[in-house]
């Protein structure tokens, strides 16, 4: 038992690793692919997208879920033979229904542009079709892996896969630039579909590999195995509800876009402007609003066991002091991310993108408050899941989802307010999503939790850390007469200032600071200066 829990651990902590490279991956991807490809492009980008998670969810969301459970249900029967089978089922069945969504939308790809009111994105709607079918695939595979016990497929393939995407997507996004914004949307967008043939080939190399292995331990088949027709049977009905409860989101997202869209050119506002404000939105600003996601989402991956722990044991008052800690780290990572990005928004987009327009900042500015709540809500989903509420943030994020399309609708076609209209849902949409997993945390756990000590010294440490960002930059600026300079010293000033403020505060717990790289260490000289 404890070398299965061992394996199951290890497991878990390469597929998180592997996770947590990906999204670093796919988070800084965009920033560089926005200075390639404009505005214009971002958006025709993030059209197919958005379309390709909403069809991928549909055709491969569950299905690896449902092999990955079968097949272990039967090799804990000690039937390799029909865990074979329910993966070759199982392939076949993912196959056919890919194969189906990626020619639906690759016959179809004018009519998604044009109903999501942005013709332009038609080439990128095409070229991110045959996506659907090769990541699906890569899906079955991963399913089969994981069910055998074995993470480390899943962990390498998904790496490959994200590689491969990030530098065929750049590459053919400037090789297509000569042709326009169009075809390099195109091209950057048909780096999905090159990631997900290597993550595919990857997984066949490794299946291959171990085939002999597989094969060993098949019996002659002597006993009767299950139908193929009941093991079809058995994957849809599983995968059934878990692909519903997994589209509501990327279909709001969609929702989102063509709301977007459509409310912008009800405004008065032509398809170009309406398209480029749609890029600066999605495509750029909210590149930035997602880099601090991959530390809550490393840190939400460890709450689940670590509450579930505390829970079994009925020990309340511990998981209630883990959930504050997860809750205070989330803070001390959120609150100068968004502060640091709404103080800095215009330095550090005229930096990053010197040719667009001077909108962008002010989009970053009003989008900047998100991150508060997205890592909250990020934070808080690990903490539900762990006491066995999965459901609940869901439930309460899809409730978001319909504030932040409400406030955008009703916002975005207000011709001075526009695209902030949009930003202003957003953040509208997580902090009612933050708002109700924290009353279900205080519900559920029976015991109170310290808001106000969670918040108050990590707001101070960042209002200290705004104020040296802002006249720092403002100096800087007037000495170097360069943006550039101005921005980079900036941000290293206020990230110092806010970690010695945090200290002199004594606003970081030894256990805060041990849970970052080298964090060890750092805690014993801070302790001995008494800082800690």
């Amino acid at each position: 038992m404890g070398s299965y829990k061992q394996s199951f651990i290890k497991g878990a902590a390469i597929l998180t690793i592997a996770g947590i490279l990906s999204k670093i991956l796919g988070a800084i991807y965009r920033i560089p692919l926005g200075r390639i490809m404009s505005s214009e492009g971002m958006a025709y980008y993030q059209i197919a997208y958005d379309i390709y998670i909403l069809a991928l969810t549909i055709s491969a969301y569950s299905i690896p879920v449902a092999i990955s459970k079968l097949v272990s249900e039967k090799i804990e029967l000690g039937r390799r033979d029909e865990a074979h089978k329910v993966f070759k089922v199982a392939l076949a069945l993912i196959g056919f229904l890919s194969l189906m969504v990626s020619a639906l939308l690759f016959f179809n790809a004018r009519s998604f542009a044009i109903i999501l009111k942005n013709p332009g994105a038609y080439l990128a709607v095409l070229c991110v079709a045959p996506a659907i079918f090769a990541v699906s695939l890569s899906g079955a595979f991963r399913g089969y892996f994981q069910g055998m016990q074995n993470m480390i497929p899943s962990g390498i393939s998904q790496v490959t896969e994200q590689i491969a995407r990030v530098v065929s997507g750049f590459v053919l996004a400037i090789i297509f630039l000569p042709l326009g914004y169009e075809a390099a949307a195109g091209g950057a967008v048909f780096g999905t579909t090159i990631g997900g043939l290597t993550s595919f080939l990857t997984l066949i190399c490794i299946y291959r590999k171990k085939r002999s292995e597989i094969k060993a331990g098949i019996s002659a088949g002597l006993l009767k195995m299950e139908s193929s027709l009941s093991i079809a049977k058995r994957i849809i009905v599983f995968s059934l509800p878990i692909t519903i409860g997994g589209s509501i989101m990327p279909m709001m997202t969609v929702v989102d876009t063509y709301i977007i869209m459509d409310r912008l050119q009800s405004a008065g506002f032509s398809l170009e402007t309406a398209n480029s404000l749609l890029g600066q939105l999605k495509g750029m600003a909210g590149a930035f609003i997602n880099l601090p996601q991959v530390v809550t989402i490393a840190l939400a991956a460890s709450l689940v066991p670590a509450i579930s722990e505390s829970i079994a044991r009925n020990d309340f008052g511990s998981a209630a002091r883990k959930s504050e800690l997860a809750i205070r780290i989330s803070l001390i990572i959120g609150l100068p991310a968004a502060f640091g990005l709404f103080i800095l928004a215009d330095p550090i987009m005229k930096y990053m993108y010197p040719k667009e327009s001077a909108t962008l900042g002010m989009v970053l500015r009003y989008l900047s408050m998100a991150v508060i709540f997205l890592t909250l809500v990020q934070t808080m989903t690990g903490i539900l899941q762990g006491m066995g509420k999965e459901r609940v943030p869901v439930i309460n994020l899809v409730i978001g989802a319909f504030v932040k399309i409400a406030v955008s609708y009703i916002l975005t076609s207000v011709p001075f307010i526009n695209i902030r209209g949009a930003a202003i849902g957003t953040v509208a949409g997580y902090a009612v999503s933050a708002i109700l997993n924290l009353s279900a945390i205080i519900k559920y756990q029976k015991s109170k939790i310290r808001i106000a000590s969670m918040v108050v010294k990590p707001a101070a440490a960042t209002g200290a850390m705004t104020a040296a960002a802002y006249l720092s930059y403002r100096l800087l600026f007037e000495v170097f007469e360069r943006n550039s300079a101005a921005t980079i010293i900036s941000i290293a000033f206020a990230a110092l200032v806010y970690m010695v403020v945090l200290l002199l505060i004594k606003g970081i717990a030894v256990e805060e600071l041990e849970m970052a790289p080298g964090g060890k260490r750092l805690s014993k000289v801070l302790r001995k200066k008494g800082l800690l």
